[in-house]
């Protein structure tokens, strides 16, 4: 049971909780019910790291002028299929 603990706390500090607490926890409760509820909550490693990707691509696309302006964007009606075809 200690060793089940002992994983828990150790994969709770893997995905940026608080090691020592989900220890007490599943020593306390059960290792494997801490053990499943700690897999359903989400990675803040995961989270922290998607905010940072989507304020560099913000940047690059305000450093590009093509960021979008409002929520709704127009949508071209031609296609590909509309371009003239070139003939040799």
């Amino acid at each position: 049971m200690i060793l089940l603990s002992i994983f828990v706390g150790i994969n709770a500090r893997k995905i940026e909780y608080s090691g020592i607490l989900w220890f007490l926890v599943s020593v306390i409760y059960s290792p494997l019910a801490s053990l499943y509820l700690l897999a359903s909550l989400p990675n803040k490693n995961l989270e922290k790291r998607r905010k940072q990707e989507m304020l560099l691509l913000q940047k690059q696309l305000a450093q590009r002028r093509y960021a979008p302006t409002g929520s709704s964007s127009e949508i071209s009606r031609q296609t590909i299929s509309d371009d003239p075809t070139i003939r040799s």
